[in-house]
């Protein structure tokens, strides 16, 4: 049975290149157009496809309070099609928040170039948002959009001065993941912190500022030149790896996609490991494809270790999945509970695989 998706956009135009794309798959059929947010939501309560694809800005009724609407009466996977723009990155994190599945840069024309830009990842996010547990999709309505922050906790006096690194990978429900674990962070947090998350440029800025605003760990994008400090994260910026060089440096650059994707958690997780060995704290979150596995061996196979997300919290259970079966993985830990297995191994304290 093939896929049925709705497509939602204010934009003749994207929402036949959007069609077209969606289209040259023999597994998808789109059974409906719509051309604002009250289209939307009558749409998924009268045509209830198995994904829906929606327009972040939108007259009438925008992407974020059709999205609200949707996942109150009729909750299914929604990809937000958005502007790569400051205001379109940071409303798509929100919607991320409120219960979308997973976000994709919009086509900015017509042109053969900025179709197959997002071609491969269209067709891949839909597929697997028609597999996603449908309670992933509600459990954001179960709480506050933004995850509050916790009651700050000092660490042991043992771990300010720690020389170990923290590198994390993460992907489809990443930033929702991110957001769970920045908030249980500790204050004072003693090592430096690198993200690699999968988005496009132009959205990495604004979930870095995100987290910075949801915990108690600065983070920002990383530029060139920066070098790893104790107690301050960066996210590597979409479109770039991130790898690390010696003395606590790092390096962007735009070498070809590992696994379709740029950046990649190998790349990072493998310089890590080269340059850290035995230190390096390698963390696996949600997310579809193999990414981070391949690196998570190398963190292993120099004396490090290596925690990743279980598969009752995630929402897609692909990026752990093969870290676990490639045995690179030391512990499955809940996401709301990382953030102490983390700051466990960091003091050193022993933990125990799930």
């Amino acid at each position: 049975m093939k896929i049925r998706v709705a497509i939602i956009d204010d934009s003749p135009l994207i929402r036949q290149l959007l069609k077209d794309i969606l289209e040259s798959a023999p597994d998808i059929e789109v059974v409906a157009l719509g051309r604002n947010g009250e289209d939307a939501i009558t749409i998924a309560a009268d045509v209830r496809p198995d994904v829906m694809t929606l327009d972040v800005e939108m007259p009438r009724m925008s992407g974020l309070d059709a999205l609200r609407g949707i996942m109150a009466k009729t909750p299914m996977p929604v990809l937000m099609v958005s502007t790569l723009t400051h205001r379109g990155a940071s409303t798509a994190l929100e919607c991320l928040d409120i219960g979308a599945y997973d976000v994709i840069g919009k086509p900015m024309n017509g042109s053969f170039t900025a179709i197959r830009q997002i071609q491969d990842d269209l067709l891949a996010k839909v597929r697997m948002a028609k597999e996603a547990k449908i309670a992933s999709v509600r459990k954001p309505l179960l709480g506050s959009a933004t995850p509050a922050p916790a009651k700050p906790t000092a660490l042991p006096s043992t771990l300010v001065k720690s020389d170990r690194i923290v590198v994390i990978a993460s992907s489809t429900g990443g930033p929702k993941a991110l957001g769970t674990l920045w908030a249980n962070l500790p204050q004072a947090f003693p090592a430096p912190i690198v993200i690699v998350q999968h988005m496009p440029a132009g959205f990495t800025e604004s979930l870095a500022a995100r987290l910075d605003r949801i915990g108690t760990v600065p983070c920002r994008e990383a530029v060139m030149g920066d070098s790893l400090q104790p107690g301050q994260a960066l996210v590597a910026p979409g479109g770039f790896h991130l790898r690390m060089i010696r003395n606590g440096q790092i390096k962007l650059d735009e070498e070809p996609s590992v696994h379709g994707v740029r950046p990649a958690a190998d790349y990072l997780f493998e310089s890590a490991a080269e340059h850290f060995g035995r230190k390096v704290i390698g963390v696996i979150l949600t997310g579809m494809g193999r990414d981070g596995a391949e690196g998570a061996v190398k963190i292993k196979a120099a004396g490090g270790t290596v925690f990743t997300e279980h598969e009752s919290t995630c929402t897609i259970y692909g990026m752990p999945r093969a870290a676990v079966q490639a045995g690179a993985s030391d512990m499955q830990v809940p996401i709301q509970d990382m953030a102490m297995a983390i700051t466990a191994a960091l003091a050193g304290r022993k933990t125990h695989a799930a």
